[in-house]
């Protein structure tokens, strides 16, 4: 689909429901939707607000207008929420009010030393998102995507994941990730509702055919008992998921698939089919149309396609082409294809452990950790040691005794690839995150 004719085009759908809120009731049809949107200002417009029906409004008003949306992560505090708008140069800040996202702060009044984005403004031609990265391995960087790039990410994804008119997303996650932000788009191409609710039991509800989850978000779900198994598709990604839980899921009837993608790709890059049983080894399946993937000498999987973002602004607040000169971006994980042509996801290259000159993936071990039962999240890191240079820790959460742990892990890595100590997971740190700060867990291992 053209970007330009991306709002206009939402018509088509009619009276169908575009936008379904279970909490007030509201229901925005496609035939109201154009003209539900807020009026913003152009340029860069941030907000900083939970997931909801208001706040979706405000980003996709601004989009209607041409602007740059920054949604920022709502578990930040007021004050940092508010430097980073001023970082993107952004005019003002759209809030949290209630359950609403009316409120603004207006940031001109006291700008200070702002890094802005007017380059960037000046080259681009059409809206588009400043998306902050996970900054699980490092400091976070902010990636600017063109609607081009999300409208080909949702039309590649629909190839696996079909959608129409009588479809209902269930969107929980943030706006700010790109996981959250891509659902809508999906949904505003095909003609499904996105579905708002904040109940235990929205699985339940009629209106939601497809989920996007966790693989914590999926474990809980199964342990509730709730009735995967009369959706379309659940969708499943964000970081390693254990065999042991997609083999649960199988034999549950959940309509799983298995995703790997990241915030430069503007979400999915490779998705199953819908697995009918647990494939060996496990996989994320074979890249969905309008990729491009492949292994470079170094094990690293490379991308390249139309859903890449353009440029990245670094903790430098130097804004940075992203792709190379050919058009492929670097990913910084490490995989391989099988015979098939689907891809396994080996783990990041700059997570890699050298203790004693033999190399550790971290990935690997937490897989194996998150096969003995009790254990619900693990991490793993390297600590500075004299003797060999790094050796493996590891967090865990959830009830487990750890000799039984050492047992259970003799018995599937070499002896150095055994982390030297277990720590109970931070209490500091929530579990249902999707991806851990691993740089905050390695300074951690360092100061205990």
């Amino acid at each position: 689909m053209n970007p330009d004719s991306f709002f206009s085009d939402l018509a088509r759908f009619g009276n169908e429901p575009a936008l379904i809120d279970r909490a007030s009731g509201r229901v925005i049809r496609y035939s109201e939707l154009e003209q539900s949107l807020p009026v913003t200002p152009g340029g860069v417009v941030a907000t900083w607000a939970k997931t909801s029906l208001d706040h979706l409004l405000v980003l996709l008003g601004a989009l209607k207008q041409g602007a740059l949306v920054a949604p920022i992560s709502f578990r930040l505090p007021k004050a940092e929420a508010i430097d980073r708008a001023r970082h993107l140069g952004a005019k003002e800040l759209w809030t949290q009010e209630g359950s609403a996202c009316q409120s603004r702060i207006d940031l001109a009044a006291n700008a200070g030393p702002v890094l802005t984005s007017r380059t960037l403004l000046q080259e681009m031609h059409s809206p588009g998102t400043l998306l902050q990265t996970s900054g699980s391995s490092g400091r976070a960087r902010v990636v600017w995507h063109d609607l081009a790039a999300h409208i080909a990410s949702a039309e590649g994804s629909a190839f696996r994941l079909p959608l129409g008119p009588g479809c209902g997303w269930l969107l929980q996650l943030p706006l700010n990730h790109v996981s959250g932000f891509s659902i809508p788009i999906r949904c505003l191409l095909s003609g499904a509702a996105v579905v708002f609710s904040d109940s235990e039991n929205a699985t339940e509800d009629d209106a939601v055919t497809h989920l996007s989850l966790v693989p914590t978000q999926l474990q809980r779900l199964l342990d509730s008992g709730a009735p995967l198994d009369r959706l379309q598709a659940v969708l499943v990604g964000g970081g390693p998921i254990p065999s042991c839980l997609v083999d649960r899921a199988i034999r549950a009837g959940v309509p799983l698939h298995l995703t790997y993608g990241m915030t430069e790709s503007a979400s999915q890059i490779c998705t199953t089919e819908r697995l009918l049983e647990t494939p060996n080894p496990l996989h994320a399946g074979a890249p969905l149309p309008g990729r491009e993937v492949r292994i470079s000498d170094a094990g690293e999987i490379q991308i390249r396609g139309p859903i890449l973002a353009k440029k990245s602004l670094g903790p430098e607040g130097l804004w940075e082409d992203l792709p190379d000169a050919e058009g492929w971006f670097c990913t910084g994980d490490l995989g391989a294809f099988t015979a098939e042509g689907h891809l396994v996801i080996q783990g990041r290259r700059d997570r890699l452990i050298i203790s004693g000159g033999e190399n550790i993936q971290p990935e690997t071990i937490e897989s194996f950790l998150l096969e003995i039962p009790g254990v619900r999240r693990a991490v793993v890191v390297g600590k500075s040691d004299p003797d060999f240079g790094e050796r493996p820790v590891a967090f865990l959460a959830g009830d487990f005794l750890e000799a039984e742990v050492r047992q259970f892990l003799a018995a599937r890595l070499e002896r150095f690839a055994i982390p030297q100590k277990f720590h109970l997971w931070p209490s500091e740190v929530s579990e249902d995150l999707a991806k851990p700060d691993f740089a905050f867990f390695k300074r951690l291992a360092a100061a205990i």
